[in-house]
């Protein structure tokens, strides 16, 4: 007779609820199957909530609690999936089950792309560079989110590196993933009339250059500001504070981890809302006055 799995108790606010792992499960399963080898001793939503656990309180992994698994196994498994794309595939599975859920068209035909750049630590030295506008030593964080502002791609580069100069090989990967893109908007340092000219014959996509407007003070930019309120977004998960990861693809990866993160609870908020306002309304109790 085989017993049936405990279900782990949620001891912490980045764990997983039961509903978001009857989602996260399968796109899992898909993005890496298991089909070979002895079986697994350790729980997987357990390897996943240690993982989320590091991301969004910025502990090392020598520090992860021991009422996780080893942290040499988490550590073992979060690097093998930044290694086969399985990050890159699972947030691309949700996005467009999160788009789904809003009512919108599972592909995106609109995007915004910016980069932000963060210090570096001794340990993310390789492709490290100075920004001089920023005047920061580290690496870029560039992404394209759609127009509800989840990251469609991560590319982590040195920070020395003109936006520019690295959008192209931003955008390859971005296409390499969805290809409905027609539109994207950008800031001023994708200016470049051969550049925007590069988009339009490889991708058959627009890119628009949102300008700042004259003025001093604070404006809204259109479109702009939602790929800001991302960088906000990702700004509360402490592992992205600096930059702690010797292989940008870890870096990157680090940023699919959150963004999955925002996602789950995006979803079953959604849900939530949906089932109050199916919740037919008591009638009102009237009571006879004596």
């Amino acid at each position: 007779m085989a017993w049936p799995k405990e279900v782990p108790v949620k001891r912490y606010p980045s764990d997983l609820t039961d509903e978001e792992w009857q989602l996260l499960e399968p796109l899992l399963e898909e993005a890496e199957p298991y089909t070979t080898g002895r079986p697994r001793t350790h729980e997987l939503r357990e390897i996943i909530n240690a993982i989320f656990y590091l991301n969004k309180t910025g502990c090392q992994w020598r520090y992860l609690p021991k009422d996780f698994p080893s942290y040499k196994l988490v550590s073992y498994y979060y690097h093998k999936w930044v290694d086969n794309n399985t990050w890159v595939k699972i947030n691309t599975a949700l996005h467009r089950n999160l788009r789904k859920e809003l009512g919108r068209n599972e592909e995106p035909s609109a995007g915004i792309i910016d980069s932000q750049t963060v210090k570096g630590t001794p340990e993310s030295a390789k492709e490290s560079g100075f920004d001089g506008g920023k005047r920061i030593k580290g690496r870029k964080r560039h992404i394209v989110v759609d127009t509800i502002g989840y990251p469609l791609v991560v590319v982590v580069h040195a920070a020395n590196i003109y936006d520019g100069h690295a959008a192209e090989r931003v955008l390859k990967a971005l296409f390499s993933i969805v290809k409905t893109v027609k539109r994207i908007w950008a800031d001023g340092a994708y200016k470049g009339e051969e550049f925007i000219k590069w988009v339009k014959e490889q991708f058959g996509c627009i890119l628009e250059v949102v300008k700042k407007k004259k003025g001093k003070g604070f404006h809204v930019l259109p479109r702009r500001w939602v790929v800001e309120r991302t960088f906000a977004w990702l700004n509360r998960y402490r592992r992205l504070s600096k930059d702690y990861e010797r292989k940008p693809t870890s870096s990157s990866s680090h940023v699919y981890v959150a963004s999955i993160r925002l996602m789950l609870r995006r979803i079953f908020k959604e849900r939530t809302q949906e089932t109050t306002q199916e919740l037919p309304l008591l009638p009102a109790v009237t009571t006879a006055m004596a």
